[in-house]
């Protein structure tokens, strides 16, 4: 295991096993460490906050992505592999959950180059935008660097953990930020056009201005298997001024009469693809 000192040196650690088995380190912890024999190891992890997690690949425990995170950014690409509304919906329900707040990231907007690629991402704009769910939506192009330096500024100060697709271009970002990291970017696979995993386990990267980024393993899909039923209608800001004003005090915006969410949609104040996907997302739960 790697870890940084108070200087951003890294260093390789062991984790006192009594720890491990309390509380097994993950990206962003912050911890405290001892040299024993020439041996960083880490005696203690501190109380976390701003905790990613996800249904463990196996069994039905919860697997804890990364901690002390102080934004989620749902890094997406507009095509190759194509943008996936579905992945984000999915990311963006799971950071409300935990009270995280999210940034989407467009990338490979360099790809941009018909009239079909341009409504694209004018509907992602329209549906996830400030006008729309209220998220800040930055279409990117790490190739070029075209918007980067608007993310930047996004994203000064604080620790953020980048989610998306493999493919989607969070280790190119890294690398757009930081050229001289020895980091793998990989390609597509070209029979499914979706992207090959090359980061295989969670790093912490620092960069400039106090920005701490977390590299995840590629998330082809967030399970929201985890959000109480009751909770999902929470995890959908531009629902929230209209909870509480419905006929039934414990409506759930799927079939009653006197819906103020569903008066929302229909009047346009609320676009019908979120609310089409909380109503999958109800269904599933």
């Amino acid at each position: 295991m790697l870890i940084l000192d108070e200087q951003g040196n890294e260093k390789s650690a062991i984790t006192a096993g009594r720890v491990y088995h309390g509380m097994k380190p993950v990206p962003g912890d912050h911890a405290y460490a001892t040299l024993v024999d020439d041996q960083v190891v880490v005696d203690e992890i501190l109380p976390r906050s701003g905790i990613l997690q996800r249904p463990a690949p196996v069994g039905r425990s919860i697997q804890i992505i990364a901690a002390n995170v102080d934004r989620v950014l749902v890094m997406v690409s507009l095509k190759n592999p194509r943008f996936s509304a579905g992945f984000v919906n999915r990311a963006l329900v799971s950071a409300e959950w935990r009270k995280l707040p999210a940034t989407i990231v467009l990338n490979k907007m360099d790809l941009c180059t018909d009239d079909d690629d341009r409504s694209l991402k004018e509907k992602i704009l329209t549906v996830f935008g400030e006008d729309g769910a209220g998220y800040s939506v930055f279409p990117v192009s790490c190739e070029t660097g075209s918007g980067t330096d608007l993310l930047l500024q996004h994203i000064k100060g604080a620790t953020v953990v980048m989610t998306g697709p493999s493919g989607s271009g969070k280790t190119s970002l890294a690398k757009c930020y930081n050229p001289g990291l020895d980091l793998k970017i990989g390609g597509l696979n070209p029979k499914t056009s979706k992207g090959k995993h090359t980061t295989v386990s969670a790093r912490l990267i620092l960069l400039e201005d106090g920005i701490t980024l977390i590299d995840t393993p590629g998330l082809r899909m967030f399970s929201i298997e985890n959000i109480p039923e009751n909770d999902l209608q929470f995890c959908f800001p531009e629902f929230l001024p209209f909870i509480g004003k419905c006929r039934f005090r414990d409506c759930m915006h799927m079939s009653e009469p006197g819906c103020a969410v569903k008066s929302a949609c229909e009047n346009g104040t609320i676009h019908m693809d979120r609310y089409n996907a909380y109503r999958k997302f109800i269904e599933e739960a």
